[in-house]
């Protein structure tokens, strides 16, 4: 029966991926011309479960099938369009909307139809016809925002500001979570110099910037509106399973160990490393670490290193030095300690070798990455003087940071709470008195500033706060306890001022707050405790009761050691502990382990512990939005799984991670029940824009291209690098074939950054037999300036012995263009394209290399490893350099010269550069390079600089210059990091983002090419511009023909640390532009660069 077929289809998991994929439910009795059998149904079914999963080819046979058995069924037709033009391959937009037409032809009122032909067309830049489509739409269903939306965008294109506006207007009215909306709206007003309604659309366009039932309008499945989905036959609606009967929590359990002082305070974490949450109970009089025993509860080992340690009022988990062993911070009354763990189970004190053994008074701390760096730094509240911030150098040292940044606060006990409170990605400070708080606004390098709208919260008695999103908003908001025991929701106003919302009275002494998930519904619960007992808040804020824990010696906390129950509660009496078990009420749950390390990447860009993450879960059709900081106000930091509740559901549709160093990734096929460890994907997020070129079978991956571009890239607090606007890229001899009479290359975005390209030309040089070229061409960080001339030779010298610093003989390794270079070293594993130790080769050759008259070019074939900006600064703060390559000669007196100093390295992936040796010393018979940069020497020779009797040049215009959605060809990585691409096989998502603003509209871009005016071509994340040039004539017989690809234009990266990274604009520009041509430049971009993209 159809009926029982679709049970068990309806089995197929959601779609696991950021956006959830809303499947519609056909009328299948008015478009096809016979009853649709079982099979019909179920393939058609099964196309629309193939679409959530994104595998669009799958989905496109399915639906092809369904399509040739039942021709008539127009809906089914749509269906295989949308697949087809989601492929992303040549010509299948075409196809797809040669399908569409059919369609209509068949039935003009069909809304779907006519809605897909209409976004297809505004695509490919056919606004006219675009604007038809979507116009009959609009009319026929007033209701849809982005059929509103979208002929918004056409009308933009066709220049009607007023038109456009209206449209916008009127989608945010029918759907105020249509953030697209509010963006085009605010630059519309812009343009039309209503500066004051324009900042007030912008302003509700970034108030919903971290909101996940905010929505995204652009050319993405998923994004496109409903009617660009896919549809399903009888499909019912989504249900939550009711909770399981049964107690919230176990009846509470005693156990027994040695008497400790009151008050005590616990913590979380796995001290033995056995895989098994351990406690640690600390008091004024001393500590105790508590091993995790199972059923028989928890042995006390009294004769553990960190027992027996007076005056401590917080402990902080955490792998401090990142060694992948588990570190402990000691706040005490006295001089803190720093416990650093070992491989074999040993510790260390190293408080006064690191510098943080802080001697004030100290009520609570916090491991976080303040910095962003890649490591954890400390956060110090003392009750008796001013705060602290200790700044991990990741050498073993740190740096007091509180009086240079100027968050040394005020006196009195306080509660440290990190969290990220205006939705900017890094970590803000709070420090809870109830004599006035701080609040502290993280803007990076070191600088805090008061975080305005806050004034009402300093001045509040608060004892008590935790940070959280509990109705997943993306947005935080702060949950505190006063001391008058009302407890109230603090939140940003619409004119940004946070006010508080009263929640509960929470009466009795010594109240706490925490946040989690105790029932497994997916909401996040409010816990508050008090000596009157304990309260849990749940949903519409529904009360249970859990115990009285009166006889309790220090305050509760969340423990998080059952996968699959989810959260316990344990607390010190002056007995032992008491331990509340899940219990039986409850949705089941799983468990996230999460650290910045993975085992075979060499370098880590998050902290090992990964504290500081943040977690979004997706199950059915709600979020649950949460971190792995610990959401307790209990003094001091447990390092323990992040409890996830799956709402019953036996697996998460997705989990989606934020990680401190600005990455996204997401996790799929997450069960319930388990420990998750999930390690930070250690990928390449951003380089420069890479090239393909036709060779005449497929397109081949070549290289990256305008490296030396980059915008915004972090040097030093201050100082960041400045952009090289072209590079002159010598393409590999036969790069590219001739194709239908042409040559063609594409200029592709498959990381997560931009491009904006201002020309793109070929320059074709026919050389006589015999003779062949290189470009002056390196990332030039020294002398001698960089010129991109052709450079043309006839006659090399090889090296004969080449030598490291290690002593080992890499001639073979140098001697061709294998893509086997000499091993640079041992990698620094701190940060991402530096070595350990400097790396030298020692360039023997056979005779004097620059005979009189001679012009000797060194020439060298490879690739570097690219830091980031938040690498750099991490260097920066540690001092660690990146040095580039120096270049020194022997000369005929035996005696080593430094001839260039930080010369510059090969720009990129494999490419070839460049270095006129015209300032050796007489007689020099050796050269030496040395770098502590990740860079890897392929070939390494000398060439002899003469001018050809002649050479035929041609510069080649585009012919053709178009943007298209194409996605992300996939990346594999060889031995010493070799990237290669393989364009033929591309994936439609990845876990990238938009950087934030209006990019160029799909389809011909040729007049944004068409000069060196700074109008440029804005191409985000799997995009790319497919360029075809006139072939020249044929070179004479024996010549030989090379290729350079000359190109103007920057990229930039959504890196924290890179100036203006999370943004489009502002827009490159060169100095010295006259009036007209920015008059021009303006023009051209208001014509072309009207799509918006945020996100993912």
């Amino acid at each position: 029966m159809v009926a029982e077929r679709l049970a068990s289809l309806r089995r197929i998991p959601r779609a696991r991926a950021l956006v959830a994929v809303v499947f519609f439910v056909l009328a299948v009795a008015c478009d096809r011309g016979s009853e649709l059998s079982d099979q019909d149904i179920i393939q058609n079914n099964r196309g629309v479960a193939l679409m959530g999963y994104f595998d669009y080819r799958g989905a496109r046979d399915a639906f092809a099938e369904v399509v040739q058995r039942q021709p008539q069924w127009l809906d089914a037709r749509v269906n295989l369009a949308i697949a087809t033009l989601n492929m992303q391959q040549e010509g299948g937009e075409q196809r797809a909307l040669e399908i569409l037409s059919s369609v209509l032809e068949s039935d003009p009122t069909h809304l779907r139809a006519q809605y897909v032909s209409g976004l297809l067309r505004l695509y490919l830049g056919q606004i006219d016809g675009a604007l038809e489509h979507l116009q009959r739409v609009a009319r026929a269903d007033p209701g849809d925002a982005y059929a509103v939306y979208f002929v918004a965008q056409a009308l933009l294109q066709q220049g009607d500001l007023e038109g456009a506006l209206e449209n916008y207007q009127r989608a945010i009215e029918l759907d105020p979570y249509l953030r697209s909306g509010y963006y085009g709206a605010g630059l519309v007003l812009r343009r039309l110099d209503r500066a004051d309604e324009a900042r007030e659309m912008l302003s509700d366009y970034e108030r919903f910037a971290d909101n996940p039932r905010a929505r995204l309008a652009e050319f993405k499945y998923t994004r496109m509106g409903a009617k660009a989905e896919t549809m399903a036959v009888d499909r019912p609606e989504p249900t939550r399973d009711p909770l399981p009967d049964g107690p919230l929590f176990a009846a509470p359990r005693d156990i027994d160990a040695p008497p400790g002082g009151a008050p005590a305070r616990l913590t979380a974490a796995d001290i033995d490393a056995d895989g098994v949450l351990d406690l640690y109970r600390v008091s004024t009089s001393g500590s105790l670490v508590l091993e995790a025993r199972g059923e028989d509860g928890y042995r006390a080992v009294v004769d553990h290193p960190l027992s027996g340690i007076a005056g401590i009022s917080a402990a902080l988990w955490g792998d401090v030095d990142n060694d992948g062993n588990l570190d402990a911070y000691l706040c005490r009354l006295g001089s803190n300690q720093l416990w650093l763990g070992a491989a074999d189970g040993t510790w260390t004190e190293a408080g006064a070798e690191t510098g943080t053994d802080d001697a004030g008074y100290c009520s609570d701390a916090g491991l976080i990455d303040a910095d962003h760096d890649g490591d954890l730094d400390i956060f110090v509240v003392n009750s008796n003087g001013p705060d602290e911030l200790f700044s991990n150098n990741l050498d073993g040292s740190f740096r007091r940071l509180a009086v240079m940044s100027g968050i040394e606060g005020g006196a009195g006990p306080g509660q440290f709470l990190p969290a990220d409170l205006d939705g900017d990605r890094d970590t803000d400070l709070i420090v809870v008195r109830q004599t006035g708080s701080d609040v502290w606004f993280n803007d990076r390098l070191w600088q805090y500033r008061p975080a305005p709208g806050f004034d009402r919260f300093r001045s509040a008695a608060l004892i008590a706060a935790v940070a959280g999103d509990r109705d997943a908003d993306g947005r935080t908001e702060v949950y505190a306890i006063d001391s008058n025991g009302e407890l109230a929701l603090w939140a940003p106003a619409k004119d940004g001022e946070w006010r508080p919302s009263p929640v509960a009275r929470v009466d009795g002494e010594s109240p706490g707050l925490a946040l989690a998930d105790f029932n497994g519904d997916g909401r996040v619960d409010l816990m508050a405790v008090s000596s009157a007992g304990v309260v849990i808040l749940t949903g519409e804020e529904n009360r249970v009761l859990v115990d009285e824990y009166a006889e309790l010696s220090g305050p509760l906390i969340v423990l998080n050691g059952d996968a699959a129950r989810g959260p316990s509660l344990a607390g010190p009496t002056l007995a032992g502990l008491r331990v509340w078990a899940p219990g039986t009420g409850r949705h089941r749950f799983l468990a996230l382990q999460v650290t910045g390390k993975e085992d075979r990447a060499d370098s880590m860009r998050s902290n090992r512990s990964g504290i500081g993450t943040r977690i979004s879960l997706r199950t059915l059709d709600r979020w649950t939005i949460t971190d792995n900081f610990d959401r307790n106000t209990a003094p001091g930091q447990s390092l323990q799984p992040v409890l996830l509740g799956l709402g019953g559901r036996e697996a998460a549709d997705f989990v989606a991670l934020d990680w401190t160093d600005g990455v996204f990734q997401t996790e799929l096929d997450l069960g319930a029940g388990e420990i998750h460890t999930v390690a930070e994907t250690q990928r390449q997020l951003s380089s420069c824009p890479i090239i393909f070129a036709w060779d005449g079978q497929a397109y081949a991956f070549v290289s990256d291209i305008l490296g030396v571009g980059g915008l915004g890239f972090f040097v030093a607090p201050g100082e960041y690098a400045p952009p090289r606007p072209w590079e002159r890229f010598l393409m590999p001899e036969g790069l590219p074939a001739e194709r239908n009479g042409r040559y063609q290359i594409k200029i592709t975005e498959p990381m997560e950054e931009n491009a904006y390209l201002d020309t793109v030309a070929l320059q074709v040089f026919d050389l006589p037999p015999g003779w062949d070229m290189v470009t002056d061409e390196r990332m030039g960080t020294g002398e001698p300036e960089v010129t991109g001339r052709p450079i043309y030779f006839r006659s090399e010298r090889a090296v004969v012995a080449a030598t490291n610093d290690r002593g080992d003989d890499v001639t073979g390794s140098i001697a061709a263009s294998d893509h086997v270079a000499a091993p640079p070293g041992m990698i620094d594993d701190r940060f991402i394209g530096r070595l350990r130790a400097p790396h030298a080769l020692t360039l023997a050759f056979d005779e004097v290399i620059n005979p009189m008259g001679s012009q000797p070019v060194l020439v060298a074939d490879g690739w570097v490893e690219y830091p980031y900006s938040q690498t750099v600064f991490a260097a920066w703060q540690a001092g660690a350099t990146y040095d580039p390559p120096d270049l020194e000669a022997l000369d005929e007196n035996g005696e080593w010269h430094l001839v260039h100093a930080d010369f510059g390295y090969p720009a990129g992936m494999p490419r070839v550069m460049a270095l006129p040796l015209n300032a050796l010393p007489p007689g020099t018979v050796s050269l030496r390079l040395t770098t502590s940069q990740e860079v890897y020497w392929d070939r390494l020779r000398v060439v002899y600089e003469e001018q050809p009797p002649e050479v035929r040049a041609h510069e080649m215009r585009p012919l053709e210059a178009r943007l298209g959605k194409t996605g992300f060809p996939l990346r594999r990585n060889g031995p010493q990091r070799l990237p290669d691409y393989d364009y033929s096989v591309r994936q439609t998502f990845w876990d990238a983002r938009y950087l934030d603003g209006y990019y160029t509209v799909m389809g011909p871009v040729d007049p944004l090419l068409a000069e060196a005016d700074d109008a440029v071509v804005i191409v985000g994340s799997g995009e790319e511009v497919h360029l075809e040039f006139a072939v020249p004539p044929p070179a004479p017989a024996g010549w030989r023909r090379r290729i350079v690809v000359d190109a103007r234009g920057w990229a930039k990266d959504m890196d924290l640390y890179t100036l203006g990274g999370g943004r489009v604009g502002p827009l490159p520009v060169s100095e010295g532009r006259t009036q007209a041509e920015q008059a021009r430049r303006r023009d051209l971009h208001d014509r072309f660069n009207l799509r918006y993209q945020s996100g993912r």
